[in-house]
């Protein structure tokens, strides 16, 4: 399966906000590959990462990427529902690379449907799962398209999440936004940092991207 680059950007940018902090147990809803949590575990101390998947390749391929890797201890990968899986303890951090389009240009192919739409897990049913699943002063922690994610901050707010960050990315200064990344906490709290990251700036890298990614990417 490929990865995008600002699932990279994603992932780098949050174990940069808690790479200070050390977590008991994190939760990575539709993990794919794997590629968050395995960033996540490079880069903060994490005891636990539960990843769960609903494709069976892509959940085998999940596992196969941990066993290789060195954090293999702690990560550990589900295959099934999100919304039907029994989880038996709460969770510091949940963290997803969601569905990105609300049932537009469906494909053929039922497994780029579950991996690009809201046919599995919608925004609203996300807002409470993840609400349900943290702690009471735990995180969540999204990437969603930037047109999406007004939305998100409504639904997150009914479900008692606020947002605390938001940075939106940009493909170059020539463009507008096209990715945000969006951490919530579950405190009340109202207080919200907004920013932005250029992946590309002048034809090159970014500084703000070259910093981020520079812990993941062999030459940048």
């Amino acid at each position: 399966m490929k990865v995008c680059t600002e699932s990279c950007l994603f992932g780098a940018w949050l174990a940069d906000f808690f790479r200070d902090q050390e977590l008991d147990a994190a939760l990575d809803i539709g993990t794919g590959t794997g590629l968050l949590s395995l960033q996540l575990a490079q880069q903060v101390k994490v005891k636990s990462i539960d990843a769960i998947e609903l494709d069976p390749a892509a959940s085998k391929q999940a596992t196969a990427n941990f066993q290789a890797s060195a954090w293999n201890q702690s990560l550990h990968c589900i295959q099934g529902d999100v919304l039907n899986y029994s989880f038996e303890k709460k969770y510091r951090l949940v963290f997803s690379n969601p569905p990105f389009f609300e049932q537009s240009l469906l494909s053929a192919d039922r497994g780029i449907n579950l991996a690009r739409h809201e046919a599995a897990l919608g925004l609203t049913a996300l807002a409470d799962l993840a609400a349900n699943l943290l702690e009471a002063d735990g995180w969540l922690a999204l990437l969603l398209p930037y047109l999406r994610a007004d939305a998100m901050v409504e639904q997150a707010l009914k479900a008692g999440l606020t947002l605390r960050k938001r940075t939106n990315v940009c493909q170059t200064e020539k463009h507008g936004p096209f990715r945000s990344m969006l951490l919530f906490k579950k405190d009340g709290a109202t207080e919200t940092t907004t920013d932005q990251v250029l992946i590309r700036q002048n034809g090159s890298y970014s500084a703000a991207f070259t910093q981020l990614l520079q812990p993941y990417y062999l030459y940048l």
